[in-house]
Formats: C-alpha cells, structure tokens, sequence
C-alpha cells in the first residue's frame, strides 16, 4: 500500500497491471505468437482473426457490434488475440491477477516471482505522440489521434507506440474489473523496452516484484479485504474459483 500510495500522490491517474511471472512483459497477446513476429504478418493475422470471428461468431454472439473498435474490445474480452493490453483503475484488482495466476511445485509453493506494473496512462499519451505535441490525456477510439491504430489502416500510416484509451465496458467482467485498455501501433517492443529507449518523464511506468515466498500471504491478506474471485467474476465461474480457493485447491 505504501508503494501505490506513493505513485498516486505522484501522478493525477494512474493504472496498474499485474501478472504472475515477473519475466513477462508488457506485450499484447497478438505479439506473442510463436512464429509470426513482424509488423506486417501480425496485421495479416488480426484481420484474418477478425474476419473469421465475423464470419463464426454470430450462433454465440446476441449482439452487434457498432464498428471495429468495439469488436476488438468484445473480441479481447472473450481471449482471441489483439492489440490490446488490459489495464485496470484498480491496483487491487491488478494484484489479484499477480497472485492468483501461480505455477506451482509438486509441494504446492509457487515457483515464481510475481509482477506488479504502475503506469500513468495520460503522461504516456503524452510522450507516446509527442510528435504531434499531444498535451491531452486517456484517449478514445473515436478521438483523431487514435485513426492511425485502426485495424483496417494503412500500416505505413500508423504510429510506432502504444496509446492508452478508454475500452468498451461491453460485458460485466470489464466493467467489475475497471478496464483499461493499451493499444498497440507500429512498433512490436514491449512498453518497458519504450519506455527504456527514452522520451517519456521519469517515473511513469513502474514494476514491483513480488517475491514467491510472499505471494500466498499477500494473497490471502487480498481475499481478507474482500478482493475475490466472485468479485473479479461476476459469474459462475468465479463463485467456481473461489469455491475452489475457500476449499485449500491449489489448481
């Protein structure tokens, strides 16, 4: 709490992201394909993953879908790869992804260090586009600065780094677990690698190592504090995990 607190008093918004081996990066899922790593397959890739999901989707799907953006927001939601990164206004909800996602040995310790990312998302917007001397703050799909980073775009067009944006709370999931989104551009670094290679103020995106020998503690002490499965899940399947965790299952 001292950490976060110490971030908030230093930044007017600020977003947190967590995850559950600290070597991963701040990278897309889209990005961590296997065997295609260029720019140019990727964008292949994400329209041909969007015009199958159009072409599948509707059995499964009661709504429609007022343009790309918020496909890609309701796409992301339900795991198929884009070029988003969820964030969240909530640096409880963040350490819950940290603690909750654990590889463990046959003893049941965790075998990893866990990750906690702090970021200011309008400072970033900021330095992302200081090209155009951008000096606003979240952005949303529908804004000018956003139209490079369409997935049906002119990939010469659009911009290298990612911007911070406001998402489509288009399901309950979104809207309980506060999302935010990242956008991707042309550049296929993870954030930590731009944020390294300079232009942005200092102290804008921040990790913290959560070492494994303390994760179950600072877990159970989350759960205290009534940050829990059913809470991140409004649905059967997190009553499903937090039954789970209440009963000692450690998988």
């Amino acid at each position: 709490m001292g950490v976060i607190e110490t971030f908030q008093e230093a930044h007017k918004t600020s977003w947190y992201r967590g995850v559950g081996n600290s070597t991963y990066g701040l990278s897309p899922s889209i990005f961590r394909h296997t065997k295609k790593k260029s720019i140019e397959q990727i964008q292949e890739m994400e329209n041909e993953l969007a015009s199958v999901f159009e072409q599948r989707s509707p059995p499964f799907v009661a709504q429609t879908f007022d343009g790309e953006w918020e496909q890609m927001f309701f796409m992301q939601h339900y795991g198929i790869p884009t070029r988003l990164l969820d964030w969240t206004e909530s640096p409880f909800i963040a350490l819950y992804f940290a603690l909750s996602s654990c590889d463990r040995t046959n003893a049941g310790k965790p075998k990893n260090d866990a990750a906690f990312w702090m970021l200011d998302p309008a400072a970033w917007n900021r330095g992302a586009l200081k090209d155009i001397s951008y000096d606003g703050g979240i952005l949303n799909p529908n804004r000018e600065q956003v139209k490079s980073y369409s997935p049906k775009g002119d990939l010469a067009e659009r911009k290298n780094l990612p911007v911070m944006i406001y998402g489509t709370h288009n399901s309950p999931r979104i809207v309980a677990q506060r999302g935010m989104f990242s956008l991707f551009g042309k550049s296929v670094d993870p954030m930590e690698k731009s944020y390294k290679g300079g232009g942005f103020d200092a102290g804008v995106l921040q990790q913290v190592i959560i070492p494994k020998a303390d994760r179950d503690n600072i877990a159970t002490s989350l759960f205290r504090k009534g940050i829990s499965d059913s809470t991140i899940y409004p649905d059967l399947h997190g009553l499903s995990l937090e039954l789970k965790r209440s009963f000692g299952f450690t998988q």
